[in-house]
């Protein structure tokens, strides 16, 4: 196959090497694993939309439902509080500070700071001072704490705070405000600990699926916790929408699909996720399916499509067989008609075919057989006239050379003795006359004898071929002021007549060619004998042509010039290019008669 073919042709050719038998089953396999490709394609993403959209859905429900839940337990935790404040002590000592009010509100702090869910509670004022403490240790509640970090919620409303870490323990603080007629004049803040077991978690993981992870933090995203521990999470908390998911992307490039839901009265936020693959599960074993059902439907095809093949292709192979003996010229090969269908058809017109071409290759040999003969007799009539032209042009010559030559030569006589009898004559007109007629004489004697000798090819009969060629391109040279250079390892060819002036003749018109149309600065000849064959070459450095054009224009030139070349038994070649010159090369057979020195 050729490299520099486009990948299109590659392909054809590839479909053109097969039969119809192997093309048939792979046309149908591609087709089908083109139809079950697309379709399973289709019906994947299909079936992972849903799959995506009714796990979203199922995300946000149970995130829904998380956020519920903690709001509940801690309603159960503010409820509990409230039940163990006494509202009027607590009135009675931020209206009168006396030393048994505070110790009583101290006992009050110290009982529900430290009773096991609690690390520590304290009192404040309207505007959030400190007043009172007890618990465990003031350690366990943070050093600055804004207690009314949600601006939304009303002061009298009783909330949480924002969750916070000490060590390992995750606290936050649940905010009772203190009223009178109405108006809130303290607060009572208490610090709890969480203390959901990570087994709690983790049923909770395994009731939302597989690879499930709930995460609680604030709004304001400075502390992330699974109620167990603090956890290095970042999430974008202020893009954050209860009415949609989102996609992120952890460290080691896993990807997770998550859901926020905000919960009520609390600076908290509710975060369920799932990673990526857990949603398209089941969608990954749909199309495991499909392949597995796409496979066994093209295993299927291609066994059909076999074996339609083979029953299409048993008549189609019997008529290739008869085609291929016909083109190798048996025309008496005819094939059965099997029946009336459309390959029925086509084997009846091949026998039709094949006694038409039986009957026109019968016309075709007479008429080959007339046209070889008629060419013949052109070319034996081509050669005889060529013979006829030769003869003329010997006979013109010696016409020319004894009688114009003669005349010639008395005229020049006469007007050299008309100058001597001249001679004294004043007269400086007429004897410029007289030297004009002289000079005249002797360039028309010059230009007879150059042109008899051109006719008669007198160096050719005198010298022999090898020496004729070397005596033109000089004389080629004076002529047209063209340096030809010439070359030859033969100093001299004993060949029949005919080959040495068919040789000179194609020689002289390919020099002429290049006077006329090459515009050459300088001809390279060559004359040699390699493998049996004599080869003229002649090489220009002119502007060249294009040789398909002027091979199909059939130039008289070149017809002349191949003519000669067949009558003698050689070849002609012609090879040129534009603006890179022309190579013309003939070569004729040594035969045993041709001998060289």
């Amino acid at each position: 196959m050729n490299p520099d073919l486009p990948n299109s042709s590659k392909r054809s050719y590839f479909l053109q090497e097969l039969s119809l038998r192997q093309r048939i089953p792979l046309l149908i396999c591609i087709l089908l694993c083109s139809v079950i490709a697309i379709f399973s394609l289709i019906s994947y993403i299909s079936f992972r939309n849903l799959e995506m959209k009714a796990g979203k859905i199922r995300l946000m429900s149970l995130a829904s439902q998380a956020g519920t839940m903690i709001a509940e337990s801690l309603k159960e935790v503010i409820a509990d509080t409230q039940g163990t404040l006494p509202e009027k002590a607590l009135q009675q000592y931020l209206k009168n500070d006396t030393a048994d009010s505070k110790n009583a509100i101290l006992m009050l702090l110290q009982r529900i700071g430290d009773d096991g869910s609690s690390v520590y509670a304290e009192l404040r004022d309207s505007s959030f001072h400190i007043l009172l403490g007890a618990g465990k240790a003031p350690g366990y509640r943070p050093h600055s704490l804004s207690l009314l970090a949600d601006a939304s919620l009303n002061k009298s409303d009783s909330r949480s705070g924002n969750i916070y870490q000490i060590n390992d323990s995750i606290y936050y603080p649940v905010i009772i405000p203190v009223t009178d007629d109405k108006k809130v004049i303290g607060y009572i803040a208490r610090y709890h600990l969480v203390k959901i077991t990570s087994k709690l978690i983790e049923q909770f993981s395994k009731l939302a699926g597989r690879g499930a992870a709930l995460y609680v933090g604030n709004k304001d995203g400075s502390l992330w916790t699974d109620l167990v521990r603090p956890v290095p999470y970042q999430l974008p908390v202020s893009e954050f929408s209860k009415e949609k998911t989102f996609e992120y992307t952890q460290s080691g490039n896993n990807k997770f699909i998550g859901t926020a839901q905000y919960i009520p009265g609390t600076p908290w936020v509710v975060v369920l996720e799932f990673p990526h693959q857990a949603f398209s599960q089941s969608s990954k074993q749909f199309f495991n399916w499909l392949i597995i059902a796409g496979l066994i439907l093209i295993g299927g095809g291609i066994a059909a499509a076999w074996i339609m093949s083979r029953h299409l292709t048993r008549p189609l192979n019997t008529l290739t067989a008869a085609a291929e003996a016909i083109a190798e010229g048996n025309y008496m090969s005819n094939v059965v008609v099997r029946g009336d269908d459309e390959v029925g058809k086509l084997e009846r017109s091949f026998n039709v075919m094949s006694a038409k071409l039986k009957a026109a290759q019968h016309v075709m040999e007479q008429q080959i057989l007339e046209a070889k003969q008629m060419n013949e007799q052109l070319r034996n009539l081509s050669a005889h006239m060529e013979n006829v032209r030769e003869e003329e042009r010997l006979h013109i010559a010696r016409e020319m050379h004894d009688e114009l030559g003669q005349l010639l030569t008395g005229f020049k006589m006469e007007v050299y003795l008309l100058k001597r009898k001249l001679a004294g004559e004043a007269d400086a007109g007429i004897a410029e006359k007289i030297r004009s007629l002289e000079n005249a004489a002797g360039e028309a004697i010059q230009f007879v004898r150059r042109l008899s000798s051109e006719l008669r090819l007198g160096p050719l009969e005198d010298l022999g071929l090898v020496a004729a060629l070397e005596w033109y391109c000089g004389e080629f040279t004076k002529r047209y002021h063209i340096p030809v250079t010439f070359k030859s390892s033969v100093t001299n060819l004993q060949a029949p007549p005919l080959i040495n002036t068919g040789l000179f003749r194609i020689y002289q018109e390919s020099l002429t060619n290049v006077a006329r149309h090459a515009n050459a600065t300088h001809v390279e000849v060559s004359f040699n004998i390699i493998n049996d064959h004599c080869a003229l070459i002649i090489k220009d450095n002119g502007k060249g042509f294009n040789a398909r054009t002027s091979e199909k224009r059939k130039t008289l030139g070149l017809l002349g010039m191949n003519e000669r070349a067949m009558m003698i038994g050689g070849a002609l070649k012609i090879t040129s290019a534009k603006d890179k010159g022309t190579v013309v090369e003939i070569t004729v057979p040594v035969t045993k008669e041709t001998t060289h020195i």
